[in-house]
């Protein structure tokens, strides 16, 4: 085995282990570094979901990868965004690992990227207010990040790639299907310009928290966040909370007052958590402010 194998095997082992024991893995990744941490978690036999067994699972998770095309990406590659680190400094954890689908390069597409994101239930509207606001950012030479979900999110990624511009995905699942399903020929799409990413490891199945932590990613990899259209009950509202703690500008777009579509950004706007904009220039002009 090669340095570079056993660095790869060490760093799947703790992205797994950090699954579900985030602090663990990151108080002996800090201490020990990745060989080291990675030798004591698997070695650790007092916690009954690490020990032996993460090892067989990281493997696991590299033949995954392995087939789904997918490359892991880890915090010592040189093209790690240095803007996740934001994470730990407020209290939350930064992924150890991300896995990677595409062409692109994640430090450079997220250099200059702002999250479009949205109600996945949106309304004509709201996806055509995605899809302008994604030309205008596009045509500005700005990445456009998103969830990959229906709705707003899928308008935004889909104007992107109609500018000839890159996308990137960020999915609440493992790597080794395009999820949602319905949206694979757009993902796939993504895949080929851009990229498709995500903290778990192939395999990995979406589940309702797995949806909420992909917010933070979202929030942290950005410039800043935009909302065109959200209701007043929806995942939106935490990713607009991880951007305001984050300190990332955010902008929403108002809509008819009695648009319950629309009643999340109203509610943003009024309570300041986020500031009104109609067109990319305004979500452009927030970041000076």
């Amino acid at each position: 085995m090669t340095d570079s194998d056993e660095r790869l095997r060490a760093w799947a082992l703790l992205a797994r282990a950090a699954l579900v024991s985030p602090a663990a893995v990151r108080t002996s990744l800090a201490a020990h570094g990745p060989l080291e941490a990675a030798h004591r978690i698997a070695a650790d036999a007092r916690d009954s979901r690490l020990g032996p067994l993460t090892r067989d699972t990281a493997e696991q998770d590299l033949h995954r990868a392995s087939r789904a095309g997918a490359r892991q990406l880890t915090r010592d590659d040189p093209g790690w965004p240095t803007a996740l680190a934001d994470l730990d400094t407020i209290g939350a954890h930064a992924p150890i690992a991300l896995w990677a689908r595409g062409t692109g390069q994640l430090n450079l597409l997220t250099e200059r990227a702002i999250a479009i994101v949205g109600a996945r239930a949106a309304t004509n509207c709201g996806q055509r207010i995605a899809a302008h606001l994604a030309s205008g950012l596009g045509d500005r030479g700005w990445t456009v990040l998103s969830g990959g979900a229906f709705g707003v999110d899928a308008a935004a990624h889909q104007a992107a790639l109609d500018g000839n511009r890159p996308t990137v995905a960020v999915l609440p699942a493992g790597l080794h299907r395009l999820f949602p399903h319905g949206n694979a020929y757009l993902l796939a799409k993504i895949e080929e310009t851009g990229l498709l990413l995500s903290e778990y490891p192939p395999g990995v199945e979406p589940a309702r928290p797995n949806f909420l932590a992909r917010n933070r990613i979202v929030a942290a990899m950005t410039t800043a966040v935009v909302v065109p259209e959200a209701g007043l009950r929806s995942g939106t509202a935490n990713t607009v909370r991880w951007a305001n703690k984050l300190h990332r500008p955010v902008t929403a777009v108002p809509g008819p007052i009695d648009s319950t579509a629309s009643r999340g950004c109203h509610e943003f706007i009024r309570t300041g958590q986020a500031s009104l904009a109609v067109d990319a220039q305004d979500v452009l002009d927030a970041l000076t402010r």
